[in-house]
C-alpha cells in the first residue's frame, strides 16, 4: 500500500513540479536563542541552547488559479541537542479545484480549532515536539484529501497512509525526559505499524455569526504513551533481539502494578536480579519507548462572533483502549477596540478546559482554567504581546506564557517568548506532560529575516 501510494503521489507531484519551475519562492532565514534558568532534574543537560533554522516556500498557480502546486520545506541545526537537528517537508502538494469540488495530493499541514490554550480536535498533523512544547509546530501529512463545496458546507474527506511519529528531545535536549527515549523503537496497537490507514471526515460551515466544524477521525493516535522498557542487549531477561516492555512480571510481587513510579521499578527489578544488577544497572538499562494506539474520535469546534465578543468551544469524544472519554475546551475573548483612545486593542480571554484522559497521555491537567491578554498596537511594526496563565484546578500547578513580536523594516522580526511552570505535585507520573516540564522554564529569542 506504501509503495502504491508513493508512486501515485510521486507522479503528481513531479508534474506539479514541472509547471512551478518559474513560481515564487519565499524563504525564511531563523536565528534563535534559548536559556534555561532553572537546573534541570536530569543531570548534565545545556543551561542555553541556540540554532538556526531555514524556510523555504515555493508555489505557483496555473490554468486561471484552477491548478496549484506549493511547498514548504524546513530545517534546523542545533547546538546542543542532535535530534532538533532535522528536516522536513512541511508541504508538498498538487491541488486541482473546479467549481463545486477540490482535489488535494501530497504533503500537507492542517489546522483545526478556535481556541487559544488547547486544540483538542487539531488531529491530522503530527507535534514537531523538538521545534516547541506548544503542539503549533507540526510535521508534514501525506494525504489524499477531497473537498466538496456545497451550499451547505464544505465536506472533506481524508486518507492518510503513512503515519508520522512524534519527534522528542534528545539525551542533551530541553525539556530533558528523565529517561532516553528510543523513537526508533516506536511500538504500534496495529501489527500494520506506521502503514496503518487512517481516515478523517469534515464538514465546515458558516451561519451567520457563528463558525461550525464537525470532525470524525478514525486511526493511529498522534500523542503516544511513554513506556518504560529495558534496552535491547542490556543483559536483562527478555532483552535479546529486543527491548523488553514487560517489567512487571521481572520485577515480581516487589512492585506495585498500579502506575509505578521510576524508582519503584528500578528497585523492584533490581530485588528481582537476585543482587546481580544494582539500581545504577538497571537505571542504565531503562529506556522510554514510545507506543501508538488505535483511535475513534468525533469533534466539535465552534466560533460566534457577537460584536467585540468571540464565543469558543471545542469538545471531543474518544474511544482508545476499549474506553469512550470526554473532553473540551470551552471560552470566551472579549476585544476592547482603541485602548484609552489609542490605537492599541486589547483582547481579555478566558477558557475552562476539561478532560477525562489518563494523566499520562494527555497535555497537561484533568480541568484547568486559562486567562490571558492580548495586546495588538496596530502600528507599522506589527507589535503584539500575548500573556497567559493555566491553573490546574484539581493541583496547585500553574503554567505560564508570554510572547512578544515585533517587525524592523519590511524583512527581520524579533520575538521572544517565555514558557514557565510552577508547584508541579510530587505525585505526578515522571513521563506526564507536567512532570517532564518541571525545572524546564524557558526563555527564547528569535530573529527571523524573510527573502
Amino acid at each position: 500500500m506504501r509503495n502504491a501510494w508513493m508512486i501515485a503521489s510521486s507522479l503528481a507531484l513531479l508534474a506539479g513540479a514541472a509547471h512551478a519551475a518559474d513560481g515564487d519562492v519565499y524563504t525564511t532565514l531563523e536565528l534563535e536563542h534559548r536559556e534555561f534558568p532553572q537546573e534541570s532534574k536530569v543531570p548534565d543537560q545545556p543551561d542555553r541552547q541556540s540554532s538556526a533554522a531555514l524556510e523555504i516556500e515555493f508555489f505557483r498557480e496555473w490554468n486561471r488559479g484552477d491548478q496549484l502546486f506549493s511547498g514548504v520545506i524546513f530545517g534546523r541545526i542545533d547546538s546542543d541537542d542532535d535530534e532538533r537537528t532535522h528536516w522536513d517537508i512541511r508541504e508538498l502538494s498538487f491541488v486541482h479545484a473546479a467549481r463545486d469540488y477540490e482535489v488535494r495530493l501530497g504533503i500537507r499541514k492542517l489546522f483545526w480549532g478556535v481556541t487559544e490554550s488547547r486544540h483538542l480536535v487539531d488531529i491530522i498533523n503530527q507535534t514537531d515536539f523538538v521545534e516547541d512544547i506548544d503542539n503549533e509546530d507540526k510535521l508534514g501529512q501525506p494525504m489524499v484529501n477531497l473537498a466538496w463545496i456545497s451550499p451547505f458546507g464544505t465536506w472533506d474527506a481524508f486518507w492518510m497512509p503513512v503515519f508520522r511519529e512524534r519527534t522528542f528531545p534528545g539525551e542533551e535536549g530541553r525539556p530533558a525526559f528523565p529517561l532516553p527515549i528510543e523513537e526508533d523503537a516506536a511500538r504500534f496497537q496495529s501489527h500494520r505499524g506506521d502503514d496503518h490507514d487512517d481516515f478523517a471526515l469534515r464538514w465546515r460551515h458558516t451561519l451567520g455569526a457563528v463558525d461550525l466544524g464537525i470532525s470524525a477521525f478514525k486511526g493511529t493516535a498522534r500523542a503516544p504513551q511513554l513506556l518504560p522498557c529495558l534496552r535491547e542487549g542490556s543483559g536483562f531477561p527478555g532483552t535479546d533481539g529486543q527491548a523488553n516492555c514487560d517489567l512487571s512480571s521481572l520485577a515480581g510481587a516487589g512492585m506495585p502494578t498500579n502506575n509505578p513510579t521510576f524508582n519503584d521499578i528500578i528497585v523492584g527489578l533490581a530485588q528481582a536480579s537476585g543482587g546481580s544488577a544494582t539500581e545504577d544497572d538497571v537505571r542504565n538499562a531503562l529506556i522510554l519507548i514510545p507506543y501508538y494506539e488505535q483511535i475513534e474520535q468525533y469533534s466539535l469546534d465552534a466560533q460566534w462572533i457577537i460584536g467585540p465578543t468571540a464565543l469558543k468551544l471545542e469538545a471531543t469524544r474518544r474511544e482508545q483502549r476499549g474506553e469512550w472519554t470526554n473532553a473540551l475546551v470551552t471560552g470566551v475573548e472579549y476585544t476592547l477596540y482603541g485602548l484609552f483612545g489609542s490605537s492599541i486593542d486589547m483582547g481579555l480571554l478566558s477558557e475552562y478546559l476539561y478532560d477525562e484522559r489518563d494523566p499520562v497521555t494527555q497535555d497537561l491537567f484533568d480541568r484547568e482554567v486559562f486567562a490571558g491578554t492580548r495586546l495588538g498596537f496596530n502600528d507599522v511594526a506589527g507589535t503584539a504581546i500575548l500573556a497567559g496563565a493555566i491553573r490546574s484546578l484539581d493541583e496547585t500547578t500553574v503554567a505560564y506564557l508570554l510572547e512578544a513580536e515585533r517587525r524592523f523594516g519590511s524583512s527581520i522580526k524579533v520575538s521572544a517568548q517565555v514558557r514557565a511552570l510552577s508547584n508541579v505535585p510530587d505525585s505526578a507520573p515522571e513521563q506526564s506532560f507536567s512532570a517532564v516540564l518541571d525545572r524546564e522554564d524557558t526563555v527564547s529569542l528569535i530573529m527571523e529575516a524573510f527573502f
